[in-house]
């Protein structure tokens, strides 16, 4: 009965954003990278909420592509939309659908709507770029809270 109630729900919730509603995301942004190319996340371990919405902003400042990578996240999460923007912000791309990993191009951002849906703790995220996990580009995703509409 309840995931039944969570299927309708994310139906509903699919329907407000088809037209413009919805729950406004909490935004997150991560750095993949830096400016003067360290091969890290910044921040590298991100916290989110079962039954919140969010968008995640990953931009990626240094002069190398990098890659935002995790096949557990992916799986603990109800991705709404992942959108591609050029340098006038314009979307240029929209993704729907499970995503496992972005790559993200020298100084682009991609923004990516979801919802938690699973408890996961400690999930791996990482750059599988060629030896950039081996010199610090990894990080933790942690998702927490009771299911949405549970009684406590």
């Amino acid at each position: 009965m309840r995931i039944l109630f969570a299927l309708i729900l994310l139906s509903v919730a699919n329907l407000s954003f088809a037209v413009g509603e919805g729950p406004k995301a909490i935004e997150v942004k991560v750095s993949v990278g830096t400016k003067d190319d360290k091969l890290v996340f910044v921040p590298d371990h991100l916290e989110f909420e079962r039954g919140k919405h969010y968008k995640l902003v990953l931009h990626n400042p240094s002069s190398a592509e990098h890659y935002f990578a995790s096949d557990a996240f992916a799986t603990h999460i109800y991705s709404h939309k992942v959108e591609v923007s050029g340098k006038d912000h314009k979307t240029l791309a929209e993704i729907h659908g499970a995503v496992h990993d972005i790559e993200i191009k020298p100084g682009a951002t991609v923004e990516w709507f979801f919802y938690p849906m699973r408890n996961g703790e400690n999930m791996k995220v990482y750059c599988h770029k060629r030896d950039h996990e081996q010199h610090g580009m990894v990080g933790t995703i942690t998702i927490f809270g009771d299911p949405p509409f549970s009684k406590k």
